[in-house]
């Protein structure tokens, strides 16, 4: 078997195509992803992000015939949209239909942030307004203010994989203030992955990607130290005896 490491069950929005790439990309030997498609439309719009709750249900009862160890649910934005208490009850939903610990993108968003003392961020999204309202909203339950928010602005959540990391790093750094404590780059559709080490270089602050929290949560979860020593500090953090405040080990570096 090749999953004789850990197993790892994706729920990911049938029209995403980049979460998929970037986890596949990461996992070391021994790890395999089983990969359940979310039935959506293309435009995120409140009705679709909210049929996600029973469209993800549906695709974690289809995953669990792969036995994963733990359950990722991909949306940002769907597990964002309804709130921080409704995000912790799904979360619980797809641990009790799995058997097995369940993550959401938004959980995991939320906690690194938390877990590495950020406590005012300047965020990037693809959203339009109303979504990113809800992000907002989302962030300050949890004990996080954003201080500023820049974005591109689409609908159609299939445009977001048109994003191109260059396109992130630009408006990244048209966007970060000194005042903010790191910089969030939301969304599991948009290439922010192949970004966040340079911007972390260049800014001298945390850069959290949607994928690389999710994917640091997940690991973090499984005990499983993937040996990655690109793609943030928050993922090196992984191979370290004890997960720091991540801005105090960039200054230092």
């Amino acid at each position: 078997m090749h999953g004789w490491r850990a197993r790892i069950g994706l729920l990911v929005p049938a029209v995403n195509n980049t979460m998929e790439r970037e986890l596949w990309s990461l996992v070391p030997d021994g790890v395999t992803v089983s990969t359940a498609r979310i039935v959506c439309e293309r435009e995120g719009s409140a009705d679709t992000l909210r049929e996600m709750e029973f469209e993800g249900k549906a695709a974690c009862e289809r995953v669990i015939i792969a036995e994963p160890q733990v359950v990722l649910f991909g949306c940002t934005s769907a597990s964002f949209y309804q709130g921080s208490a409704w995000n912790a009850a799904f979360q619980k939903e797809l641990s009790d239909i799995a058997g097995v610990p369940a993550i959401s993108t938004s959980g995991a968003m939320a906690e690194a942030l938390q877990r590495n003392n950020v406590r005012k961020v300047d965020v990037v999204t693809p959203y339009v307004e109303t979504t990113n309202e809800r992000l907002r909203r989302y962030l300050e339950s949890e004990g996080i203010a954003v201080n500023n928010l820049g974005t591109f602005d689409m609908l159609d959540m299939f445009d977001h994989a048109r994003i191109q990391p260059t396109d992130v790093y630009q408006k990244v750094r048209e966007t970060v203030t000194d005042e903010a404590d790191a910089v969030f780059l939301a969304c599991t559709q948009v290439r922010a992955l192949e970004v966040v080490d340079l911007l972390e270089k260049d800014l001298g602050k945390p850069v959290f990607s949607a994928n690389q929290a999710s994917f640091w949560k997940v690991f973090d979860t499984l005990g499983i130290d993937p040996g990655l020593d690109n793609h943030g500090e928050l993922m090196r953090s992984l191979s370290k005896p004890k997960l720091g405040g991540l801005a105090a080990t960039l200054k230092s570096a």
